[in-house]
Parts: C-alpha cells; sequence; structure tokens
C-alpha cells in the first residue's frame, strides 16, 4: 500500500498555481504532486481558504466543528446582507443554538472560538451608524470615479451585468390587485412565481440565454419536449441559491472560453451570489451593498422594460382567449416562449442608455444622450401604440378599476428572489441533507391537473403550418429579409426531418 502524501501549505498553494497555469494536464499536475486526482479536485474546490490566508501561513487549521461554523457563517452572511447589526455576544449564542441542533453537545461558544472565527473568516465588527439600509451617495461617487479603473482593459462589449428578478408568470390582469405589493416567501403564490436570472452587456449587442428557475422538477409541460428557449431549473422555493448560480457562472466561463473571451461581470452582493469560484475566463465584481438601486445597469430599466414586453404577451393571450370565450392558462412553457420573446424585445438602446445611467457613460458611445425609453408605450410597426390600445381592450372587457398598464407590469416587484434561509435550511445545506432546502416538486404543480393532453402534431401538420404562415404574412405586409430567411430556416429544419429522421436542433441550420 503506497505511503500516503501530505502537502504543505505551500505545495498547495503552488499546485494551484500551476493549474492555473494551464500548461499541464490537471492528471499530469497530480502526478507530479503525487496526489490522487480526487485529492486535486477537493484542493482547486476550496482554493479559496488557501488563497486568502497568506503566504506566510504553514497551515491552515480548520475548525472542530465544521458544521456549526458554516451555519454560522451563513447566518451571519445573511445577517450582513440585510444590514442586522450583530454583536460578539449575539453571535456566540447563535453559534450555540445551532450546536444544539447539530447535536454538538461538546461544543462551547468561547471567546476562543469566537475570536478563531473571526480569523477564519476575516470577521470585522464595525459600529453601525446612520440609516444602514439607505444608498450612500459617497459610496456611489466613489464606485464611479473608480469604474474606469475597474473596466480598463475590457471593451464594452465583454463588459456584462446579470441580475435576478422574481416573476408572477401567470399573473393575468383580472388576478393584479390580488397579488399587488406581494413579497411571496414561500406564500400561496408561490406556485405561480418563477425566479429569472438576465444578463446582458455594455452595449446590449449580446444578451444572455435567460435562465428559469421554477418550482416543479419535470412539469407536465415538459413532456415530449427537447428544445427549449432558456434554461430551467427548479428547487422548492424557486430562489436562486449559490449551488444554481455557481453552476450558471461555470457554464457561461465555459461558453466564454470556446469563444477565446475574456469578460468582466458586474453582480450584486446578494446572499446567493457568495463563496465564488475562480473563473478562468470571466473576473466578478461586486457593487456595493446597498446601492443596486443606483448601481446596477438592470435595475434602471432593463428589467422594468422585459417586464412591459412579457406583460405585454400575457395581455395579448388574454384578449385572445376572451375573444374565443376560452379561459386563458399559461404553463412553465409558455412562460419561456413568452419570457424569451420579451427578452428579445429589449433593445440595444434601452440597455445602453441604462448601463449609462449607472455610471458607465465613459465606455457607453456619446452620440446618443436620449434618456431610456419610455417603457410604458411601446410602438408597433404600423405606428399602433401598443400596450395603451391593448389595455384599454382589457379594461373595458374586465372593467377593471383603478388599474393601469404600469401597475399591471408593477405586480412582482418586491417578489424575493433569493429569500432568506431559516436556521432548519442553513442546517439542511450544511448537513448537506436536500430535503428541506432543495426538494422539488416531481411533476407538474404548475399544469392543471384536469389538462388534456394534445396528440403531438405531424410532421405534415408542421409542413402545412409553414405555409399557412408564409401565405398570411406575405399578403398581409411586405416581407423583410429577416423573417423571410426565418421561414426559410424553419423548412430547412423540416427537410432535415424528413431525410434523416431525426430531431434536429436549431442549431443544425446556422
Amino acid at each position: 500500500m503506497a505511503k500516503r502524501k501530505t502537502l504543505s501549505y505551500q505545495d498547495k498553494v503552488k499546485l494551484i498555481e500551476t493549474v492555473d497555469a494551464g500548461n499541464k494536464k490537471k492528471s499530469d499536475i497530480a502526478k507530479e504532486f503525487g496526489i490522487p486526482a480526487n485529492t486535486l479536485s477537493t484542493l482547486l474546490k476550496n482554493r479559496e481558504k488557501y488563497e486568502r490566508q497568506g503566504t506566510s501561513c504553514k497551515r491552515i487549521k480548520g475548525p472542530e466543528f465544521k458544521d456549526v461554523d458554516e451555519s454560522v457563517y451563513q447566518w451571519l452572511k445573511q445577517c450582513l446582507d440585510k444590514n442586522l447589526p450583530v454583536s460578539g455576544p449575539i453571535l456566540k449564542e447563535k453559534a450555540a443554538q445551532f450546536a444544539a441542533q447539530l447535536n454538538k453537545h461538546d461544543f462551547r461558544a468561547s471567546n476562543g472560538w469566537f475570536q478563531n472565527f473571526k480569523k477564519r473568516n476575516e470577521v470585522i465588527f464595525k459600529k453601525v451608524t446612520g440609516e444602514s439600509a439607505s444608498v450612500d451617495d459617497n459610496v456611489c461617487t466613489e464606485w464611479s470615479q473608480k469604474l474606469p479603473d475597474l473596466v480598463k482593459g475590457y471593451k464594452p462589449d465583454d463588459i456584462f451585468n446579470a441580475d435576478e428578478t422574481g416573476l408572477f408568470y401567470q399573473c393575468l390582469p383580472d388576478k393584479t390587485l390580488t397579488f399587488k405589493g406581494d413579497t411571496c416567501h414561500g406564500g400561496k403564490n408561490s406556485k405561480q412565481r418563477v425566479t429569472l436570472l438576465l444578463g446582458t452587456n455594455q452595449i446590449g449587442t449580446v444578451k444572455l440565454k435567460p435562465l428559469m428557475i421554477g418550482k416543479s422538477k419535470n412539469p407536465r409541460c415538459f413532456k415530449g419536449v427537447q428544445s427549449f428557449p432558456m434554461d430551467y431549473t427548479s428547487n422548492k422555493k424557486s430562489w436562486m441559491n449559490s449551488g444554481v448560480f455557481e453552476k450558471w457562472l461555470t457554464d457561461l466561463d465555459r461558453q466564454m472560453k470556446k469563444k477565446k473571451k475574456k469578460i468582466l461581470l458586474f453582480i450584486d452582493n446578494a446572499t446567493a451570489h457568495g463563496d465564488i469560484l475562480k473563473m478562468k475566463n470571466i473576473k466578478i465584481e461586486f457593487l456595493p451593498p446597498n446601492t443596486t438601486s443606483k448601481l446596477q445597469p438592470l435595475d434602471q430599466g432593463i428589467i422594468k422594460n422585459f417586464k412591459v414586453h412579457y406583460r405585454k404577451e400575457v395581455v395579448r393571450l388574454f384578449l385572445r382567449d376572451l375573444e374565443d370565450k376560452n379561459p386563458t392558462k399559461i404553463s412553465i412553457l409558455d412562460a419561456m416562449w413568452m419570457a424569451s420573446k420579451a427578452w428579445n424585445n429589449v433593445t440595444e438602446n434601452t440597455i445602453k442608455n441604462c448601463f449609462k445611467k449607472s455610471g458607465f457613460k465613459q465606455q457607453v458611445d456619446e452620440e446618443e444622450e436620449s434618456v431610456v425609453e419610455d417603457c410604458s408605450i411601446v410602438e408597433t410597426d404600423n405606428g399602433e401604440l401598443a400596450s395603451p390600445v391593448l389595455w384599454r381592450q382589457v379594461t373595458q372587457a374586465l372593467t377593471l378599476e383603478g388599474l393601469s398598464f404600469e401597475d399591471f407590469v408593477a405586480v412582482d416587484d418586491e417578489l424575493a428572489t433569493c429569500g432568506q434561509l431559516s436556521d432548519a435550511d442553513i442546517i439542511a445545506s450544511v448537513s448537506k441533507d436536500t430535503s428541506v432546502e432543495d426538494s422539488v416538486v416531481e411533476d407538474g404543480e404548475d399544469d392543471d391537473d384536469n389538462e388534456v393532453e394534445t396528440p403531438d402534431p405531424t410532421l405534415r401538420d408542421a409542413r402545412c403550418a409553414i405555409n399557412t404562415l408564409r401565405s398570411f404574412l406575405q399578403k398581409k405586409t411586405s416581407m423583410d429579409d429577416k423573417i423571410i430567411q426565418s421561414l426559410s430556416i424553419l423548412d430547412d429544419a423540416l427537410d432535415k426531418v424528413t431525410f434523416t429522421g431525426r430531431q434536429s436542433t436549431i442549431s443544425d441550420f446556422f
């Protein structure tokens, strides 16, 4: 049996630097240092604790009660994110409570443990003064002054911002008054909400594929579906959490590596964005705490504009069903397609102006000085002011009083996206027990229980549908090149299915 090799702290730092250099395979590096491949993976996963200790450390002494330590750390970070003051005695008392719940009867929340906890996690206690949750103009000014240095070396199309937003995807006009102001912390409307992660670059030329987080792992509407307009994942509360965000970030890093691009990503310091692994092609910059209402580009009008477009799709669907005397039903899959269309309809001009409003003025072309476009009125190709006209039809049909289209758009503005974890949630995550924090509904709670499954369309049905669409468009409007190209792509897709007998993906035609 081979003798187990113990690496010194300096060896571990050197090993991580060798991997980052990218000149050797990880398997070769593991052999060079005389360790198994799984040990190397563990070291890389925990790399941050070695990087932040400084090269003078010989050995990092871990906590005796690791699960208690991690529980207290998550709880403390959550408190700091919400600007709640936490003193030493409060922290020690909370540690004792976690120890009792974890059955760690030998744990003592002593001063020694407290001091070591602060060192291990780089915790500094400061006096809280003033309105801690309000936006500090001085902080915003300082950020704007150092922003040119942060973005130095990056082109505007390589500077990104990403943020989450909650969405009542099934919310219809006649239900808005019920939902408005509901923060939905796992309440009765939780089955009708999702969280969306949106991201775009500074000039709007690259809008990242959205991520939707729902409650159901396998919605019934997904049955037989192979292609989706956006990515989807699920957990018990439809919230963003650190595991979901880390996977999204890792996948994005892999995409940028394939494109040979290095990007700069600005995100807020929400609880779900903590403990991020070092990326190879993405540099992360956190916005100052409690400043996202002024400094985060997506919060300056991009998300609002997206929701305007989404609500317009809901109104159109509602009016069509009203005319046909059918009840309006919106499944997760329907919401995906409508949200994808809404995201595509957010213009480059809106995105540029929102970044400019957030302080990225130096990086945006100064040729356009216009403010962010009016989100409540979106002009269509034929000059019709779409939103007011559609909304007038809705209010007349439902005799709604005191409810404007702006109210309808803002119904989920306060919807939680990565809410506060309870002690049980924290313990579950530390204990790797997914039954509490990450449990999901296996099958479609989002769909009506009495939904009747429609038969799958045949190839002949699809061909007839394209021909009908072509005939309709060419007689109703002068088709531009993009529409003609889209119809040709769909035609080619059906030809490929016909002659190959296999299901094609949209990427096969580009």
